[in-house]
């Protein structure tokens, strides 16, 4: 046990500690911090997420037939409450705006004082309005693609029943605008997470070589399996820089309260949050998406334990993080991710989308490759013992 703590102490080196951190810190400022200062970006995103957690607390995490009748007393009130609000634009009387459908006429043409309509819209509950109307629309008539069937005929059967198995689930309540900042959040904390362990190992197995300690621990029985301790330190380690990463990037995005979404449906929802392919809660969601960044952390992890094994130099290594950056954090990270679980295209202009569970089987691979490399590297040291 001695020597798994030393190996740690080794790989979770103070400058290369500092460095993450230093780097952490950057990165966090420059991309995810935006989607923390504007969770539910714009305010008639901020308002959606509002009605959402009005109507959770009201109705639950669905919303019944019977239920739906109450919010047409809800938009009348809001429309009376809109007009009297009204009246503290004098000037709007003299454009012909004296009331909420003289309004919405007026921004249909786009007619009128441009600025003077951006005021009223600032200084009325002109969005609450707005996402109700939306949310009503859309609660009442059919998807697009039932609305056209030679589109929906472009679909396989497998995802024809699908989409016709999530329209028929319970209206749920989760709000557009959150899903949208989980989403983006979500995968640049999987994006850092790729980096992060990436810069923590590259240099663990080259460290030794360059000191020459291969001989010197070669001269005892028990240092020849020292790799395996290594390893497992390794693994150990990206584990536990994974849950950091996790709980750092936690903490202010459930400060915003999307956890009081958490037991809505991901499907069906009253405003378009998309099709998922399973049956999840939003709370779920979060606890498998989050699993799915542990195990990213673990696999990238042993990778770049297999590359440092074999490198001679940090410059050798460096040629080899580079790239592993780039298809691991640039772009594996983040693909996986991406509306995981739900109906999407592959990439931008694809011909054809995303598999039921892909994004699983995609970490599931990772993991079997980390396992079969790191198991080839002790089975080659094994052969050199003998």
């Amino acid at each position: 046990m001695s020597l798994f703590w030393q190996e740690l102490k080794k790989i979770w080196h103070p400058g290369i500690l500092a460095g993450i951190i230093l780097l952490g810190l950057i990165y966090y400022y420059m991309f995810p911090s935006f989607y923390i200062e504007h969770f539910s970006n714009g305010p008639s995103a901020q308002e959606e997420f509002n009605l959402s957690v009005e109507w959770v607390n009201r109705y639950g995490p669905t919303l019944e037939p019977e239920e739906r009748a109450e919010v047409d007393s809800q938009l009348a009130e809001e429309v009376a409450k809109f007009n009297r609000q009204l009246e503290e634009f004098p000037e709007a009387k003299a454009t012909g705006i004296t009331d909420y459908e003289s309004f919405r006429a007026a921004s249909e043409q786009n007619e009128g004082d441009s600025q003077l309509m951006w005021a009223i819209r600032e200084g009325t509950n002109c969005y609450t309005i707005e996402n109700i109307r939306q949310m009503m629309e859309l609660c009442d008539r059919q998807r697009d693609y039932l609305e056209q069937p030679e589109f929906f005929q472009y679909y396989t059967p497998k995802e024809q029943a699908q989409m016709l198995a999530v329209d028929s689930w319970p209206k749920s309540l989760l709000s557009w605008s959150v899903m949208d900042s989980t989403n983006r959040y979500l995968k640049y904390l999987a994006q850092w997470t790729a980096i992060s362990v990436i810069l923590l190992l590259s240099p663990t197995l080259v460290r030794d070589r360059l000191r020459r300690t291969r001989p010197l621990q070669w001269s005892s029985r028990r240092g020849r399996r020292v790799l395996h301790t290594q390893l497992a330190a390794g693994l150990v380690s990206a584990l536990l820089l994974s849950v950091a990463n996790v709980t750092i990037y936690a903490i202010p995005f459930l400060d915003q309260g999307p956890l009081a979404l958490k037991d809505c449906p991901l499907g069906n929802s009253v405003w378009e949050t998309g099709i998922p392919w399973f049956n999840w809660t939003y709370g779920q969601y979060l606890g498998i998406l989050t699993g799915m960044v542990l195990a990213l952390g673990i696999g990238i992890g042993a990778v770049t334990l297999f590359l440092s094994r074999f490198s001679d130099s940090y410059v050798s290594m460096l040629l080899k993080a580079f790239p592993l950056f780039v298809v691991m954090g640039g772009f594996f990270a983040t693909w996986v991710m991406n509306y995981a679980f739900f109906f999407h295209l592959a990439w931008d202009y694809a011909e054809f989308y995303v598999s039921k569970g892909a994004e699983a089987v995609c970490i599931a691979v990772l993991l079997i490759m980390g396992a079969a490399l790191t198991g080839w590297s002790c089975f080659r040291q094994r052969k050199l013992e003998c």
